[in-house]
């Protein structure tokens, strides 16, 4: 009895072995400058700044654990901002889905190198003034089974919304 005990606190103790996941983070705000022009964008704690410069976008990538996970976030600028009809025009695969307001726009297309792996590509961009941040962002399943396009892909479009001039 006092082995299985034992067994059983340990177990409860050690939790799920696997590394925190992103979308238990609490979102913070990340701010930077990218094409002259400020930003800020909420990501999840434990996100990370790419160290390799870059002058035409600031790359952002969950990490925890000494490794790398999606959601993998691109920010950069535009001069002359896009009507959401003009980025689907260009775009080679699939929309699966897509949404604009007053503010911007953002469509969701599968990652047509991973294709039926549950690999999705999220395009947005928020309006300033004339031109717009633009957000490129990558999300697939950290977990084997996660519902990605479901729960997380939603998730990854709000940080896209967050997106914003400073």
């Amino acid at each position: 009895m006092l082995r299985t005990s034992a067994l059983v606190i340990l177990l409860a103790a050690c939790g799920n072995s696997g590394p925190p996941h992103w979308k238990d983070q609490p979102l913070q705000t990340f701010s930077g400058t990218t094409g002259g022009h400020a930003y800020s964008i909420d990501l999840p704690k434990g996100t990370e700044k790419s160290k390799v410069e870059s002058k035409y976008s600031d790359d952002y990538d969950y990490h925890t654990g000494g490794r790398t996970y999606a959601p993998s976030v691109s920010v950069s600028w535009t001069d002359k901002k896009d009507t959401l009809d003009q980025a689907i025009a260009s775009e080679h695969d699939p929309v699966i889905d897509k949404s604009s307001d007053a503010g911007g726009w953002v469509y969701l297309t599968e990652n047509s190198a991973y294709k039926g792996s549950s690999d999705y590509i999220i395009s947005a961009q928020r309006y300033v003034g004339d031109g717009a941040f633009s957000c490129h962002a990558r999300v697939f399943p950290m977990v084997k089974g996660e519902d990605v396009k479901g729960k997380l892909v939603p998730l990854v479009e709000k940080m896209c919304a967050s997106l914003q001039g400073k």
